[in-house]
This record gives structure tokens, C-alpha cells and sequence, in this order.
């Protein structure tokens, strides 16, 4: 019964965010995406997992898909509030008529912390980016969320964070995300998050506004 009581609810909120960007869409000439996202997370210890998460982003105007990686990871808890990690990332990006391939190692660690049942996180990432045609660099991922059970129950919260990319070859944030959206979740091992994600990405002379409509399926084993 509360499966279907979950699947009701995606399928409301999935109504409400297409209803939400083809409004957004109309106010102004921007960029739009949908991201996918499937992640296997595996217990390897009570403290310690593999997951193993691949990832598209898609744009229906161009009819084809702009970014798709891989991911496999580590992580630790060493407290409640504090988990550490290392990832690595197989990435391509379309470039006109060819795929741009990126490699790249990560460490993070991240903070939590719960005041009644609102949930804050701060998430820290470093990553050295590695290109074949590009110059390589180190990058500095910052991201602060605040989660909150918008009724009385556990299963499902919303959610808001904000998202920033400092590169540090230029010294200058060069990518800045804004993510609204709500986790849905099923006996603690089956997890879909929706969420509307507002991009702002450098370019030489301006920066890109992209509305982001994405779908995450998560599952702990």
C-alpha cells in the first residue's frame, strides 16, 4: 500500500514540475535539460560502501544527449555527522560532432547534522579534471542543502541547495547551481529523488542560463 502511495505522489509531482518549467520556459529564452541519474550503493562494512552511479544529461531541443558518466566510489563514515570518499569518473561531453572525454579522480568529505527533523548538509569536493585537447585542472565542488518532512511522515522530504564549481587554475567560480525538489523513500533501500535545478555556467563573455528537470533512482543493497 505504500508503494502505491509512493508512485502516486512521483506521478503528481512529475505533473507539477513540467507544468512549472513550460512556464519558466516562456518568460525567457533558455537552455533546457533533463538529467538522469542511477545509483547502486553497496555495503561493504557497517561503515563502509561501493557505489557505483551513471549519470546523462539530455537536451530535447537538440534530440540528443549532451553529457553521460560513470562513476565508482568509497565511502567512509567516521562519525555520525562527518563521511569521507574517493571517486572516479569517466565523463564525455558532445562537442559539435565529436565526444570530448574527461577523466577524473575525487576525495570529499562531508558534513550532517539534524536540528527536530530538518537535516543540513555541506558537502566539500576536490577534483583534478584530465583532458586529452584541454588543459588540465584542479576543482573545488561546494554544496550546502537543507532537508525538511514537509508532513508527518518519514518517507517523504523536500529539499533545497545551492551548488558551486571554483576552478582554481582561474581562481573564479565558473559554474552555480539552485536545486528544489523532494526524496521519496521505501523501506530505507529504495530511494527516487525529483528536483528543478536553475544553472548558471561561464563562458568568456556571459554566463548560460540552463533549466534543469531531473529524475534519480537510488538503491542501497
Amino acid at each position: 500500500m505504500r508503494l502505491f502511495s509512493l508512485l502516486s505522489v512521483i506521478k503528481e509531482l512529475s505533473i507539477l514540475l513540467l507544468l512549472l518549467l513550460s512556464l519558466t520556459g516562456v518568460a525567457q529564452e533558455r537552455n533546457f535539460q533533463i538529467w538522469n541519474l542511477t545509483n547502486l550503493e553497496v555495503k561493504l562494512t557497517p561503515k563502509t560502501s561501493l557505489g557505483i552511479t551513471e549519470k546523462i544529461h539530455y537536451t530535447p531541443e537538440a534530440g540528443h544527449i549532451d553529457l553521460k558518466l560513470g562513476d565508482i566510489s568509497v565511502e567512509h563514515r567516521l562519525t555520525d555527522w562527518f563521511k569521507v570518499g574517493g571517486s572516479g569518473r569517466l565523463l564525455w561531453m558532445k562537442k559539435e560532432n565529436e565526444w570530448l572525454q574527461e577523466q577524473r579522480p575525487m576525495i570529499y568529505g562531508n558534513l550532517g547534522t539534524c536540528l527536530g527533523k530538518v537535516d543540513f548538509d555541506l558537502s566539500n569536493r576536490i577534483e583534478y579534471r584530465m583532458f586529452k585537447s584541454l588543459t588540465n585542472h584542479f576543482r573545488h565542488r561546494q554544496m550546502f542543502s537543507v532537508e525538511l518532512p514537509p508532513f508527518n511522515t518519514s518517507w517523504f522530504t523536500v529539499y533545497v541547495a545551492e551548488e558551486g564549481y571554483y576552478r582554481f587554475d582561474s581562481e573564479r567560480l565558473h559554474l552555480a547551481r539552485l536545486h528544489t525538489g523532494t526524496r521519496l523513500k521505501y523501506k530505507n533501500s529504495f530511494e527516487v529523488k525529483m528536483y528543478y535545478v536553475f544553472q548558471k555556467s561561464k563562458r568568456p563573455s556571459s554566463w548560460d542560463t540552463t533549466d534543469v528537470l531531473g529524475f534519480n533512482l537510488n538503491v542501497d543493497l
